[in-house]
């Protein structure tokens, strides 16, 4: 599965939200100060280009469709990231995030209990 820059995830994650939309409803989604339609149908393209979004007229136009879930692109990142920064140790991952960024408690209690339902079965 191809990489996908800062633009393009942006795009995918708008289109995971909606499940189809055309690039105004795209630019609509997106932060001040809003990218030219230009800019985000060339994103477009090149995300059907890659295989992450299919197409189907719309009228005088077209919506565009994540063809990826975004289970399946996330999984790849996070196992990429674990083994790039943390040698494949999902431990070493969770250290990492329990020294340096500022897990609540409850957090931490949901975390356990996630563990403890995967150990029993």
């Amino acid at each position: 599965m191809p990489e996908l820059t800062r633009g393009e995830e942006e795009v995918m994650q708008i289109l995971w939200e909606l499940g189809a939309g055309s690039v105004n409803e795209i630019i609509a989604r997106m932060r001040e100060p809003k990218p030219k339609y230009t800019t985000v149908a060339t994103f477009v393209k090149i995300l059907e280009n890659k295989g992450f979004v299919g197409h189907e007229v719309a009228g005088k136009g077209f919506r565009y469709f994540p063809l990826v879930e975004r289970e399946h692109y996330a999984g790849r990142n996070l196992r990429s990231m674990l083994s790039t920064y943390f040698g494949g140790s999902l431990s070493q991952l969770v250290s990492f995030f329990s020294q340096h960024e500022d897990i609540s408690h409850e957090e931490m209690s949901e975390i356990l209990e996630i563990m403890e339902k995967v150990k029993k079965h």
